[in-house]
Parts: C-alpha cells; structure tokens; sequence
C-alpha cells in the first residue's frame, strides 16, 4: 500500500511534465513554421510583383526566393523542406532545388500534430511521438482572387522524438528508484513490524501454553504497541489469577490430605489423579503409588471397591456405602461423579474409616456411663468416709490399750483403712475433678520436665520434640497428672529397663503427644479394657491410672488413644487443642 501511495503521484507528476514539455516544443515548432511560411509568402509575392512571365518562370527565376528557401531548410530548426507547388501538384521551385518538376509528396498536416498537442492527455499519442516523422505546412497564394500557387515547409519530429525518448527515460528510472527506495522502506517497516509481531506471537505461545510470560516490549507508537499493553495487563491478570489459582489448589490439598478420610481423584480413563496418605496406606500396602496408575491395575481384580466404581460410573451414585477391605477394617464410601455428561469426567471417592466413630461412640457411652455413675459413687464415697473416720479413731484409742502386744496388727489394720480411705479419695478426684484451671503454656517443656523425673539409669528417653508448635491451652496441673499417669505406666512396662520416646507435632488445630514404650506391649483383650475403672494388670495397681488420665484429657477438649502389640511396644498419642490466635514458634526462637 505504501508503495502504491508513492508510485501513483511520481508518475502522475511525470505524465504531467511530459506532456507540458512536448506540447509546448509541438507549438513552438507550428509557431515557427507559420513565421518561415510568412516570410516565404512575402518573398513570393513581391517575386510576382516584379516579374512579367507567368508564375512558374518568374518563380523559378527568382534568386532571392531560392535563397530564401535555402536559407530556412539550412537554419529553420526541424526543417527539412521548403519548396512551392504549383495548382497540378508539381513542384515549381524548392530548396536546393531538391524535387522541382516532381509531383510533391502529400504529407500530414502540421494543424494536425498542433491540435493533437492541445488535447488533455497527450502521454497517450506518445508512442506515436516516439518515432520521427515528417508534417507540412501549407499556405496557398492567389493572384486576383486565383489560387496561383502553394508554399509548403515541411518538418520532422526527430527532435520532439528524441526529447520523448529521453522523458521516458527519466520517468523510468525514477520510478526505478522510487519502487526501490519504496521496497527498501517497505522491508524495513516489515521487518520491523514482523519483529514485534514476533515478540508478541512468542507471549501468546506461553500464554496459551500456560507458562507465565514475562511483559514485552514494543517501540514506537501505534497499533502495534496498543496491542502489547493490551497483552501485558492481560499477562499480569493471568499471572495473578494463576498465582491465586496455585494458591487455592495447594491449600486445597493440604486440607484434603490433612482430613482423615481417604480421598481418591480418577479421571475419565480410570487413572487415579490424587491419592492423600490415607488412600495411600489403605488401598495400597505394598506402598506402591497410587498415583499416575490406573486404579484397575493397582488393587486387585477381585477388590470390592472396583465394582462400585464401575456402577458409578455407569450412571448409579453410591454413598455412604458400608465396604470391608481386605486390608482390614469396614469403610463408609461415598462415590461422587464430576461433570454432568453421561461418561463422568472424573470420579471422587471418599472412603470414611469407621474406627473412629465407634471409638467416638465408646468413648460417649463411657462418658455417659460414668456420669450416671458419678452420683451413686459420691454419695457411696461420702458414706465410706465417715466410717473409716471413726474406724482410724477407735484403732488408735484400741492401740494404747492394747499396748505392745497388739500394736503390730493394729498398725496393720490402720494402714489398709488408711489406704481405702485413699482410694476413696482418688475415685471423688475422678468423679468430681476441680474447676479447670485454663492457662497457655508450652508442652514441649512439660514434656522435658517430665522426662528429667524418669530413672536415668535404666530408661533412656528420647525426644521428638517439633520447635515451632505454638502454646497449648489447657490446665497445666491436671495435662501433668495425666502424661504422669502415661510416663509411669511406661516406666512400668520396663522394670529391666529400655527406651522411651515423647513426641510432638503440630495438627490442624491442635497438638499431638507421643509416649512409646518398647516393652512388652498389652493383648488386644486387655487393650479393650485398659480405661474402664478398677481394671489392672499389675499387683497393687489402683485401675484409676489410666481412666483418670483419659478423663483428665477429656475435660481439656483433648483425646487419648492407645495403641499396643505383644512384643512391640506401646504408643500412648494424646491430642491437645492449642490456645485462640497463639502464633507458631519460629526454629530460631525454640533453639534459643
């Protein structure tokens, strides 16, 4: 286009220059004709004048006008003929006597050529003006109203020819030059423009590659580099909105693999996208992946969990669907469908492990069983008290009576009323704890002070200890009494000595407690029975340990769970819920 715009005026500019300058040399060449045909007629009329012969022999006779004719050949500018015919058509005289008694050649008009001069576009006629050519001029002569004679001059065009030729030249090879300046202009401004077309071509690829482009840059003002502030706002949108995006999909998964349920994300194909650490542990032991494989290839053929996933997908949603693993353990599984095509684009599946509701359950009947009981063991307490008051009272009245002989027995009898009178006392402890004493304080360091009670020289302990945890929120004395309570019983586990570990970490909302014992663990029959009152294992064990730690947690909004194997050990885990808006602790603040 821009060369376009650049060729149409020069050569506009050139037709118009052309055509004036021939036109003009065509009017000055007609202009000095008619002067040598004036000046030609003068001559002959007074050649005539003189002369007594007829008109022939007087011209022919006439010197001045030979000379004359002569003259205007030899100097007339494109003249290259001068000469009178006479009314047959013969020529009478002519300069240097070329052609007289000849007929005269019959030439076109120099009106002609003026005329086609005086016409608008005359660069149409320049092909014909391109060659010379010979035009005449004519002027007839009459004597007493006769026509006597004709003066012809005739002229060439070889001049007008030439200068058109050169003309055309100029035209071309400006043009020549316009069309190649125009190029070369045009190559520039392209390759220019192609470069930024690049450069933005280059950020469309990232963008729609999902890569995140850095801004580009483009120079100069115009479309072109509207365009690129268009593309960089729209690049910072995208960059932000991926950002915010990144950040929404990781806290996502941080939530779903902190939650406690297996979740497992397929897609369309079967292939399993996400697997948290639950899904991980209980759908594949052999701890092989799960994700990136097909679920189908992962579980075996016979697994129940494949055959609701294929109703699933058929179209049927389950949920809350009761299935035994054959790992172990009975799971409520819901399947949810992604898409509303008919072919889901997706499969979520969510498998709830119902251990803990029925540990929630027992734990609440439990609850509920001791506060049923609590009123009938107060008052059953208090009516202990008062007797074995007045029983320590007469024992000691009844031992200075006694004297010597009997004071060893009575000794006796005041211990184990002494020591029920204690056992008293601690089972009121546990049915009527005293008003909870809230405070935020460090469980790290409880732990440590806890550890430094346990007998060096035969129990070696060893901590786990995350620095950063922030406070807990609970009531220190009664938290103590409870890991106490663990710590002792761990102690217990290992008369011959061993390790003990204490353990922290941080949960969603809460703090977790660790004590393992490497002792010599507990039987699944007494692990079912290790919080109910009363019940012990070891000789002179009140049975009160163990129930009043859990209720001691309890009464903090904490949880306690006991896990155990004969031969392997046992690990005590309680939960602690840490303190409203408290800051974690950083690794420089803990290590100082």
């Amino acid at each position: 286009m821009a060369l376009v715009l650049m060729l149409v005026p020069t050569i506009t500019l050139s037709v118009i220059s052309i055509d004036s300058r021939i036109g003009t040399m065509i009017h000055d060449m007609s202009r000095s004709t008619d002067f040598m045909i004036a000046q030609v007629f003068e001559q002959v009329r007074l050649a005539l004048s003189q002369g007594d012969a007829d008109v022939p022999t007087t011209l022919r006779g006439s010197e001045p006008l030979r000379k004359l004719l002569d003259s205007t050949v030899a100097f007339g500018p494109a003249v290259v003929s001068a000469h009178i015919v006479a009314d047959d058509g013969t020529v009478i005289v002519a300069a240097n006597g070329d052609g007289e008694g000849k007929p005269a050649l019959d030439l076109p008009s120099v009106r002609e050529l003026d005329e086609q001069a005086s016409r608008w576009l005359l660069f149409t006629s320049l092909p014909s003006l391109l060659t010379a050519k010979v035009y005449e001029a004519r002027r007839r002569v009459d004597i007493n109203g006769k026509p006597a004679a004709t003066i012809s001059v005739g002229v060439t065009t070889a001049l007008i020819a030439d200068r058109a030729r050169h003309l055309l030249v100029v035209i071309l090879a400006t043009a020549g030059l316009v069309i190649a300046a125009a190029m070369l202009v045009v190559l520039l401004i392209a390759n220019r423009i192609l470069e930024q077309l690049a450069i933005l071509t280059s950020g469309f690829e990232q963008l729609a590659a999902g890569k995140s482009p850095t801004e580009v840059s483009v120079s100069g003002a115009g479309e072109l580099s509207t365009l690129a502030e268009k593309f960089n706002e729209l690049s910072r949108q995208v960059r932000a909105d991926r950002s915010r995006l990144d950040s929404d999909q990781t806290h996502l998964f941080d939530v779903v693999r902190s939650i406690q349920d297996a979740v497992v994300l397929l897609d369309a194909g079967g292939v399993v996208l996400f697997a948290n650490k639950e899904a991980q542990e209980r759908l594949a032991p052999k701890n092989a992946s799960l994700e990136g494989a097909s679920l189908a290839s992962a579980l075996d053929g016979a697994h129940p969990l494949l055959a609701l996933v294929q109703s699933t997908v058929a179209g049927t949603e389950a949920h809350d669907v009761p299935l035994a693993l054959p790992a172990g353990g009975t799971y409520l599984v819901s399947f949810f469908r992604l898409g509303r095509e008919r072919v889901p684009a997706g499969l979520l599946i969510v498998l709830r492990d119902l251990k803990p509701v029925i540990e929630l359950e027992t734990a609440l009947d439990s609850s509920n069983r001791l506060a049923r009981l609590g009123t009938l063991i107060s008052g059953l307490a208090h009516q202990l008290r008062s007797p074995l008051n007045g029983m320590n009272m007469r024992l000691e009245l009844l031992r200075h009576e006694a004297g010597e002989k009997g004071s060893k027995h009575i000794d006796k009898l005041r211990h184990e009323v002494t020591r029920l009178d204690e056992a008293v006392e601690a089972l009121l402890r546990f049915m009527r704890p005293e008003q909870l004493k809230l405070s935020d304080f460090d469980i790290n360091e409880l732990l440590k002070e806890l550890g430094a009670r346990v007998n060096a020289e035969k129990i070696k302990v060893e901590y786990q200890l995350e620095p950063t945890l922030p406070p807990v929120q609970a009531d220190r004395g009664l938290i103590y009494e409870a890991l106490s309570n663990l710590i002792a019983n761990a102690e217990q586990a290992m008369p011959d000595g061993g390790g003990l570990t204490l353990a922290s970490r941080m949960q969603a909302s809460s703090v977790e407690v660790t004590v393992a014992d490497r002792g010599p663990g507990i039987g699944k029959a007494q692990l079912d029975r290790i919080f109910d009152l009363y019940y012990t294992t070891k000789a002179g064990g009140s049975g009160l340990g163990l129930p009043f730690a859990m209720r001691a947690i309890e009464l903090n909004g904490g949880k306690i769970a006991i896990d155990s194997e004969l031969g392997q050990g046992t690990i005590c885990k309680v939960t602690i819920p840490i303190a409203a808006n408290a800051p974690a602790k950083s690794a420089e603040s803990s290590a100082a």
